[in-house]
């Protein structure tokens, strides 16, 4: 919260092949490039249970991609067909799980 405003907040599941999965990360537009984005998924990082996490964005998201770059996330896979013309871009980090 920034100012009483929610400045974002993320989704950590369990439902893509048993493995972590960031399936939602929205920063509030007033509060994007302040370190929120960050912030959220070093949290889910602190917190997640499996080996390996993962994340996706479409092709043309370059403000997630930039922050999967800086996070050390690698590229894991492409999908396409979901939105027409905006390929899913897979991303993927191996971290030691928290038990």
């Amino acid at each position: 919260m920034v100012d009483d405003a929610v400045a974002g907040y993320a989704v950590l599941e369990y439902t893509f092949f048993s493995q972590g999965f960031i399936s939602m990360l929205i920063v509030a537009e007033t509060s994007r490039r302040k370190g929120v984005g960050t912030a959220l998924v070093s949290h889910l990082e602190a917190i997640y249970k499996t080996g390996k996490l993962f994340t996706s964005t479409n092709e043309s998201n370059e403000p997630m991609k930039a922050l999967m770059q800086r996070m050390s996330y690698e590229p894991s896979g492409v999908v396409h067909n979901l939105d027409d013309g905006d390929p899913e871009l897979f991303f993927f980090k191996k971290l030691e799980a928290n038990r």
